[in-house]
């Protein structure tokens, strides 16, 4: 097994490697000399059509052309969530916990499938510094909240509730607006007893699904401002701190901009979204993720200690990503950010 995918990881690499040095002669080795800047990162990538950034165009252009179907989609989310009664809600049962017995969990269809998945980033894209958003991402299990009714639900990408509790979002809570929805794609950090929002696909009945990435996170930085709840802890309207991430744009200095997240640490990696990008639920190349020790590699950056901590016996990023996709298919951690590869 080791030998096959040293094999296929030496051939995946070479493949990348030759594809770029074709195009562009051999710019590929000037890129990773120099830091990167604006006007370096096009040296690597200029009218390099690769699959991943042939994919990329097309949605893009495809959302584009159908950004009706997008808010229609977006309501039907909503007033599934709205109307939706919880004897809907399917019995599973799915892990046993000890040896005296096992725990169920609700599965609510409504919510299977809905959160947008990442690929991991294959290569620089062409557009990475004028159209990209990192977005540090700590060790924590991926959650959808569904704050409607006055109570706030969690349940995991497959439609399983998690839990429930009071929070200070529309909808989230007994004295907020019952008649509110408001639906947020999060991370459950448990150490810390903390979400962490990701992204949003409505707030307070208003479907964003159909909107950029750039309005989106725009319009949740406004909203959560105007919550001071959201950062208190067992309070009757607020039971657990619901809190933003870092939304870092790429053409800044990204190596200074990790060296200043001391608070979000142990980082599970980065999320890449694009700007123009509407959240779609399942796998997209749209937004794209990465560990922090691959990015010297990958964008030719410097990555603070202890992010640059690689893992034991690590070759590069090709390998590593194999590796990944191997031990997926045998088991899926819930300490690990949820990616769809192009071969799954």
């Amino acid at each position: 097994m080791v030998i096959i995918n040293t094999i296929m990881a030496t051939e995946m690499k070479d493949k990348l490697i030759n594809m770029h040095e074709q195009k562009n002669g051999n710019l590929r080795a000037i890129f990773y000399k120099k830091p990167v800047k604006k006007d370096n990162y096009n040296l690597d990538v200029d009218n390099i059509d690769t699959f991943q950034e042939i994919r990329r165009r097309r949605l893009l252009q495809f959302q584009k052309k159908c950004r009706d179907t997008a808010f229609n989609i977006g309501r039907g989310i909503l007033e599934e969530a709205f109307n939706s009664e919880d004897e809907y809600e399917e019995e599973m049962e799915i892990q046993k916990i000890d040896k005296k017995g096992y725990y169920y969990s609700k599965r609510n269809k409504n919510y299977a499938n809905q959160l947008m998945m990442s690929e991991w980033m294959l290569e620089v894209p062409q557009d990475l510094v004028g159209k990209w958003i990192v977005v540090p991402c700590p060790q924590g299990k991926r959650t959808l909240l569904v704050a409607r009714k006055g109570i706030t639900k969690v349940y995991n990408r497959h439609g399983n509730n998690l839990g429930k509790f009071h929070s200070a979002l529309p909808g989230g809570n007994p004295s907020e607006c019952r008649g509110s929805c408001t639906i947020l794609d999060c991370l459950w950090i448990k150490q810390q007893k903390i979400y962490y929002i990701l992204d949003v696909l409505a707030w307070s009945n208003q479907s964003l699904i159909n909107c950029d990435t750039e309005f989106r996170f725009f319009w949740l930085r406004s909203k959560l401002q105007e919550i001071e709840e959201l950062h208190e802890r067992d309070t009757y309207r607020n039971n657990f701190p619901i809190l933003p991430l870092p939304n870092i744009s790429c053409d800044t200095d990204i190596s200074l901009a990790l060296a200043n997240l001391s608070n979000l640490y142990p980082l599970d990696g980065l999320l890449f979204y694009h700007k123009d990008g509407q959240y779609t639920k399942g796998r997209t190349p749209l937004v794209t993720w990465s560990k922090t020790f691959m990015l010297p590699e990958i964008l030719g950056v410097s990555v603070p200690p202890p992010l640059d901590e690689q893992p034991d016996g690590y070759i590069d990023f090709v390998h590593y990503i194999l590796n990944n996709r191997a031990k997926k298919k045998k088991v899926e951690s819930e300490n690990q950010m949820d990616i769809v590869d192009e071969n799954s």
